[in-house]
Parts: structure tokens; sequence; C-alpha cells
């Protein structure tokens, strides 16, 4: 091989990638490998990306010296994420159209394919030339599929493979399935041979799946635990399935999860679908969310719905899989309920604390070396499978000689199911000499045994020193701590000296001023008189619908001068509340916005409940939702816009009922 030509080899590496490019549509062409021998077989592949749909002709094939066209074929793909865009998130859709080409080599060397040429939307695109390594007859390194075993191509020997494939995998789901569930009413453990669907949960105590094909698309929810003891960890998934093309994902109600201490394993700012075959229908599935929760107390506790509403195209029947017109669509996960045991009362220790689960703590400090009367701080980490941060730190049994003077702590939950909380207490010796901090006990409960245990640190020693900084007479020793301290002494025929005159204090006499008490009591009539005209609106008018939301109105343009997007959705969600309760004489937020709606007048409700709605329905997403959901939401220019819109509406409502 001479030099031109291993270079031309280097060469074929850095250009079989590469595409061509232009607004929002690429080209590109790549093989499955760049070496082989003389009558090998090999397949050249020119791929059509684009977000739109555009119209993609058959690409014109270069001169194809030194090698055999053998066969060619089509394929095609649409693809599906979500985006943040500047208009919040969005479904992404990427179609692929593909022009596969069987070529086969015919002579030794370095041989070069040309460029395909492609037009598209009548644009011209050309792909990079790929060089191929072709050897002696017989010494191709990789063994290349025959035309038969081509996926999908035409002219196979098999055309139903591919389907006798897809149904085989169909039958080897129901079968795990069906295992699966045999195996939960009998009580056993899963068998290895039969691996269940990865859904991020080792074996789901309780799964909800879609079970009507038409649906178009249903949201589940995967629960590890149904029943727990208090404290204990519960993971919870929500997944979107679809059978359609989702464009919008409009807006998220999350689960308000009451009577749960909440931390988020995952709450992805991207949806990527992956397919699943459920009861046989092939369903596109992407994860919503994943937390970890942990029950308050007793009782039920009750894992609420996650709603989505989202515009959807669905497949069209007789129409070749092309999806049709869309349609929006809110569809909410299952209520789970979670029975929670209370922990054990027979053999609780007395310095059980509440932390529950498997965790190890430890002591330390910094120095053991100390000056007297300078803080020295005593760390006691928890660190375990569990929630770290519900334990608290029990009593410290200190010494004589060392004082706690404060305490602070840390924690934080990992991903992965463990956390760690971290005491950090400063102690104040305030003898010199040695003393040692006893090893701090804490019993902890094991929700898998189910079984109390109890966890220890080691002793840890100080070595208190003299301080030449501290104040003359400040420390001691400790062999003279208990020594009683000496009493001045008084001489013996010495007596004090009697007080002969009473005269009252400075302070005391301003008592005795009558003036002073009127004055005081006057200024504590006139507020109870200022407050009961403040609370009942004596001698003033009753404001105005009007005038009671322009003065509500300006905390809302405070905070959009401050770009303060969560005060800008509360600001707003309570004036809706005001308005409508006013309106439907119920007080404003003692009831739910759909009952506050049902109770408005009927003519009010008709030419307005759309728009009420609607705007309530933003600022209250503004006011809650995760700021990775919220898009061009918490944009300035965008709440300004949003304000305007709601205060057009909240005038229209007042006017419809205020009598001027």
């Amino acid at each position: 091989m001479t030099k031109i030509g291993n270079f031309l080899f280097f060469l074929s590496f850095l250009f079989c990638g590469f595409f061509a490019h232009a607004a929002g549509t690429t080209v590109q062409s790549s093989v499955d490998r760049n070496e082989m021998g003389v009558g090998d077989t090999f397949t050249l592949t020119v791929s059509v990306v684009s977000t739109d749909d555009v119209d993609v002709q058959d690409p014109r094939i270069p001169d194809l010296d030194g090698f055999d066209l053998l066969n060619n074929w089509q394929s095609t793909a649409v693809a599906q994420k979500l985006v943040n865009t500047s208009k919040g998130m969005q479904f992404e859709t990427q179609r692929r159209k593909e022009f596969h080409y069987m070529l086969s080599a015919k002579r030794q060397g370095t041989l070069s394919v040309s460029s395909f040429e492609v037009v598209v939307n009548g644009k011209v695109f050309r792909t990079q030339p790929i060089v191929i390594k072709v050897g002696s007859q017989g010494t191709g390194g990789q063994i290349q599929k025959r035309p038969s075993q081509m996926p999908g191509m035409p002219g196979s020997e098999d055309p139903f493979e591919a389907m006798d494939q897809a149904e085989e995998e169909i039958f080897n789901q129901l079968l795990r399935q069906r295992q699966r569930l045999l195996q939960q009413q009998m009580g056993q453990a899963p068998d290895e041979n039969f691996p269940s669907a990865a859904t991020g949960l080792p074996e789901a105590a309780f799964r909800s799946l879609p079970t009507n094909p038409n649906e178009a698309f249903f949201i589940s929810v995967e629960v590890d635990k149904t029943e727990v003891y208090e404290g204990e960890q519960v993971t919870v998934n929500w997944y979107i399935y679809t059978r359609g093309q989702m464009e919008t994902l409009d807006r998220l109600k999350f689960p308000s999860l009451r009577g749960f201490w909440k931390e988020i394993i995952e709450e992805v700012p991207s949806i990527q679908f992956t397919e699943e075959i459920v009861n046989g229908i092939p369903w596109k599935k992407a994860l919503l969310a994943s937390h970890a929760l942990f029950p308050i107390k007793a009782g039920t506790a009750v894992i609420d719905e996650y709603k989505i509403k989202s515009r959807v195209r669905l497949p069209s029947q007789g129409l070749g899989g092309f999806y049709g017109r869309p349609y929006e669509y809110t569809k909410s996960s299952a209520r789970v309920d979670i029975k929670v045991k209370p922990l054990p009362v027979e053999g609780r220790p007395s310095d059980f604390t509440g932390a529950v689960g498997q965790f190890d703590v430890h002591a330390s400090v910094e120095n053991n070396t100390v000056p007297v009367n300078q803080p020295v701080s005593l760390k006691v980490r928890f660190e375990g499978a569990g929630n770290a941060k519900l334990i608290d730190l029990p009593a410290l049994n200190l010494p004589t000689g060392l004082e706690q003077y404060d305490t602070k702590s840390e924690s934080k939950f990992f991903k992965n199911g463990r956390s760690y909380k971290e005491f950090e207490v400063l102690v104040i010796p305030r003898q010199e000499g040695d003393v040692t901090i006893p090893a701090l006990s804490v019993s902890m409960f094991d929700p898998q045994s189910k079984k109390y245990y109890t966890k220890s640190t080691q002793p840890i020693s100080l070595k208190i020193v003299n301080n030449p900084n501290a104040p003359v007479g400040s420390s001691s020793r400790m062999a003279e701590a208990g020594k009683p301290a000496a009493k001045p002494t008084v001489p013996e025929n010495r007596l004090p000296d009697p007080v002969m005159v009473w005269e009252p204090a400075t302070q005391a006499s301003v008592l005795y001023r009558p003036w002073l008490w009127a004055v005081v009591y006057g200024g504590i009539l006139l507020g109870l008189l200022a407050k009961t005209q403040r609370e009942f609106g004596w001698g003033r008018r009753r404001r105005t619908l009007k005038e009671l939301v322009q003065k509500r109105y300006k905390q809302v343009d405070s905070a959009l001068s401050k770009n303060d997007y969560r005060k800008v959705g509360v600001e707003m969600t309570n004036i809706f509340y005001v308005i409508l309760g006013e309106v439907a004489g119920e007080g404003g937020a003692s009831q739910e916005i759909e009952r506050l709606l049902a109770l408005m007048p009927p003519s009010v409700r008709r030419d307005h409940g759309t728009e009420i709605a609607k705007n309530f329905e933003i600022f209250q997403t503004l006011s809650f939702a995760p700021e990775e959901m919220l898009g061009s939401l918490k944009d300035t220019a965008t709440m300004k816009s949003n304000v305007e819109r709601a205060k057009k509406v909240i005038s229209s409502v007042i006017s419809a009922v205020e009598v001027k």
C-alpha cells in the first residue's frame, strides 16, 4: 500500500461520517465496513434526516468504478423527543429516509465510492466520497449478511422472517408477564430466567398498564411497595405510554403527595421514548418522573394522580400508517393507597430518635488538642440507605468541663436511595486537663428485618491545654474542680450600716405621676378605636371590586419589575380566587376553581368561563410547576402579555357583575 493510499484510507474514516446540512435537513452516506476482499459485499446507506415533512427524490447513483451494484431498497422511520423551546416544552419530530445499496468489490486496491446527489425540496445535496480498502480474494475480515438476511429488503428468501421475529418477541413478553403474575400469587421470588421489563423498579408491587388499545396515551404509575413502616422508603415512577404522535405537552399537574416526605430521584427535562409491547400492542414509553417517598405517619397514605393534557395524532386506519388530525386529551394516573404500619412499640429502645433504614454513625473532631475556652467542632454523621434527613441528634452526655454551645446540621439525599445527615456540635472546654467524650449510642429501625438495632461511635479523647490569649483567671485545673470556692472574709465585729431614711428610686417616682397614666390609657383607647374602624369599616364606604383588584395589581407589577415569576403566579392566582369568590358569593379561596366557576351567574360563565380557566391555569403553573417545565412562561415579555390578557378578562367579569 502506497503512502498516498494510506492517506486516502485515513481520510475515509474522517469523511464517511461527514454530511451535507441545510435548514434542518441533513444528508449523509455511510458504509457498514471499509475493508474487504475481492467479491465480498457491503452495504452503503444514504440517509436523509429532517425535522419537517420534505420531498425526497431518489439519489443519483455515481459511477461505481470497481464495484457491482447487486441490490437496493429503501426504509423510513419517525422518532420523537420532548425538547425545551422558546414556546415551552414541545415535541420535536425527526423523519429519516434511507436508501440502501448492496455493492460488491470487483478488484483489489484502494477504491472510492463517489458522491451521491440527493434532491430535497428542490435543493441538491451531495454526500462525501467514501474510500474502500479491498484486499486479495477471500481476506474479508467480516462476514456480511446474505441478501435474504437483510431485514425489510425486497426479494428476501423469507418475507415473513421479520414478522415471525416480532410475533416471537410478543409471545416471550406475554410469557414473562404470566410467569411474574403466577409467582406473585404464589408468593415466590421472581425467576431469573424471566426478567422483568426495564421499568426502573426491581419488582413493582403495583403497576398500572394500558388495557385499551384505542387510547391515545396512558399515564402509568409503578410503586415498589404498597405496605411499609413509618419512614420506610417507597419508590414511585410515572411513565407515559402512547400509540400516536404527541405534538405538545401543554400542562402537567404533579401529585401533591400529602402524607409523604418527598425526595426527587429524577424529573426528566427531555422525554425520550422507547418501544414496549403491552398485551401484544406496541406502545412508545417514556419516563416522566421518579420520586422517593417516606410516609410521615401510620395509616393510609395516598399517591394521588399525575395529570397530563396533550395534543396527539393517532394512526389512521386504512391510510398506510399515516397519522390523522390531532386531538387534545387529558389523562391521569391511577391513585395508589399505601398502607403505613406504625413502628413497633415492643422492644423500642429509649435512645431511638426516628432513624428508619440501614445507617452507620461516626463521630469525629478536627483536633484532639484544644486550648481552654476555645470552641471545638464535634461532628456526628449518619449515612446509609433511607432518609437520614428525618434523624434527630440524641442527647449528648458530655463530661464535666465541656459545655455544649451550638448545634447545626446538613443533609443530602442521593438518587441511589442513600443519604446522610451530619450534625456539627460546638463544644467549649472550660478547664485544662484530659477529658473523654463518651461513645454515642443510637438505636434505629431496620424495615427489612423488622427489628431495632443499635450503633455506637468510638470515644474521643481531648487534651485541654492552657490558652495564653484567655483572660486572667478564666481557666482552672481539672484537679481543682471539686474544691469549693473561697468566701470573702469579713471582720467579726463589723456590722452593716443601718439605713435611716427611705427615698424612692428615680425610676419609681415616674409611676406616681397621674398625667402619665392618662396619656397611656388614652393612647390605648385610640388604638382600639382605630383597629375597630379598620376591621368593621365604620365611617368608610365599602371598597368596590375594581378598587380591590387595582390595589393587588400593584404587587403584581412590582413582581414583574423584579422578574419574580413565582410571585407573579401566586398574586394573579389569588386575584382570580378573590374575584371569583366575590362573584360566586363563596368568599374566595374556600372553594376549588371549578366549583367557583359553577356557582357564577350563567351569563358570566358562558361568556368568560373558558378564558378564566385558561388564564388561571397559566398562573397556577407559574406558581407551582418545576422551573424546567415552565419554558417561555417565565420570560418577562410572556408574563407581561399573560398578565395584560388576564386583566382584560377580570375587567370584563367585574363590568358584568358590579353595580355602577
